[in-house]
C-alpha cells in the first residue's frame, strides 16, 4: 500500500529461500505501560538466564533508554541501537546474535547488516586484528594473523550457534505497535532468518499512543468495571 501511494509502484511477494520456522506469538495487551515493561523485563530475564538472544524493538529513543536503565538495575547486559551509537551501529547488529545477547533498537529495519546465530567471526576478527570501530583502509584479508584470529573465531561461533539454536534461536520482543504494519513486521523478520527457529512477541499497554487512537480509554474503563 505504502509503495503504491507514494512512488506508484507494485509489489511482488517472493517466496522465502527455506520454510520459516519462527514462532510468531499474539500481541498480549496490559492496562498500564508499567505493567508492561515489567513482563517485558521478565520475558528477557528468562531468555538471558537460557542464553537465547534477545532483539528488543521500540518506537522511540526515549523508550530505549528507559529500558535500557531497567536492565542495568537486574544486571543484565545489553546493547542500546539509537541515532547516538551511529558509528558502532553494523557492529552491534551483526553480534546481537550470540549467546545470552540483548540488543534493544529503535525502529528496528534492515539496518544493511545480518544477524547471524553464534555471532559474526570475520567481524570478530578483524576487531581483534585492527581494531574496533571505524572502518579499516588498511584491511587485508591475505594477513596470516587475520586468517588466524577468522579460524579461530569461525570455530567459536560455530558452537555459540549450536547452543543458540537449542535455546530457541533469536527471540524478537516489540514493546509498541507502529502505525505502519511494515516497521513491525521488519522487525519481526529479523528472526527465522534462512531456516532458523525464533520467536516473536509484541507487549502492548492501553497507555500506547496507538491504543488510544483505538479507543484503549474505552477499553480501561471496561477492564476497571469488571476487575480485570
Amino acid at each position: 500500500e505504502e509503495f503504491a501511494k507514494i512512488y506508484n509502484l507494485d509489489c511482488l511477494v517472493i517466496p522465502t529461500n527455506k520454510p520459516i520456522c519462527r514462532v510468531d506469538n499474539e500481541d498480549i495487551i496490559y492496562k498500564t505501560e508499567r505493567a508492561k515493561f515489567g513482563q517485558v523485563i521478565q520475558h528477557i530475564e528468562g531468555a538471558y538466564a537460557k542464553g537465547q538472544p534477545v532483539l528488543v524493538g521500540t518506537i522511540s529513543v526515549a523508550k530505549s533508554e528507559f529500558l535500557a536503565e531497567l536492565l542495568t538495575e537486574k544486571n543484565i547486559p545489553h546493547n542500546v541501537l539509537n541515532a547516538k551509537q551511529h558509528q558502532r551501529e553494523a557492529e552491534i547488529v551483526a553480534q546481537a546474535g550470540r549467546l545470552g545477547a540483548v540488543t534493544i533498537s529503535t525502529n528496528m529495519a534492515g539496518r544493511g547488516t545480518d544477524i547471524v546465530l553464534g555471532g559474526n567471526p570475520e567481524l570478530l576478527a578483524r576487531n581483534e586484528v585492527y581494531g574496533t570501530g571505524a572502518v579499516h583502509q588498511d584491511f587485508n584479508e591475505d594477513d596470516p594473523a587475520y586468517q588466524e584470529a577468522l579460524a579461530r573465531f569461525k570455530v567459536m561461533c560455530g558452537e555459540e550457534k549450536q547452543k543458540v539454536l537449542a535455546a530457541g534461536g533469536l527471540l524478537i520482543l516489540g514493546t509498541e505497535r507502529h502505525e505502519s504494519r511494515r516497521i513491525d513486521n521488519q522487525l519481526r523478520g529479523r528472526a527465522g532468518r534462512q531456516g532458523d527457529p525464533g520467536e516473536s512477541q509484541f507487549y502492548l499497554s492501553l497507555d500506547d499512543d496507538l491504543m488510544r487512537v483505538f479507543g484503549g480509554d474505552r477499553v480501561r474503563k471496561i477492564m476497571e468495571f469488571l476487575r480485570i
